[in-house]
């Protein structure tokens, strides 16, 4: 009888504290390390600013990839280098930035179109290593 009773008042509780559809942010820190990003995923407001700080916490560079976006962006800081995505194979991605290791990039970033887009680390073997996530773009209300 007790367990189906803290069974229930479990399940209740676990309810209360699940929470409905992100929330888009006007600030978001992404740490990267060797292979994750720290969040699986992201939520911003459509046509609107925000900031994306990302910080390496790895022992290797690692970068944020969006391939097909329609994006401004204005980089505030960027403390990665150009010359390691792809290594040499240069690619025409949307949003791209870096950071090496032990150091962070910042950008403003703008996403006009809602959806939802994959972002990854661009480096040899990382997004296959698991270094991905998903960013929702909302529309706004």
């Amino acid at each position: 009888m007790w367990k189906k009773i803290l069974l229930v008042t479990s399940l209740i509780l676990l309810s209360a504290c699940s929470s409905g559809p992100a929330q888009p942010a006007s600030e978001i820190t992404l740490e990267m390390t060797d292979f994750a990003y720290s969040l699986p995923s992201m939520t911003v407001p459509a046509g609107q600013p925000v900031t994306l700080t990302l910080k390496n916490i790895g022992q290797v560079e690692h970068d944020f990839v969006v391939e097909k976006a329609d994006v401004t962006t204005k980089v505030i800081q960027d403390s990665g280098s150009n010359a390691h995505h792809a290594h040499g194979t240069e690619q025409n991605y949307d949003l791209h930035i870096s950071a090496g290791p032990g150091e962070k990039s910042v950008l403003q970033v703008s996403v006009s179109e809602p959806g939802t887009y994959k972002y990854f680390c661009s480096v040899e073997g990382h997004e296959e290593a698991g270094m991905v996530g998903e960013l929702t773009v909302l529309a706004q209300q």
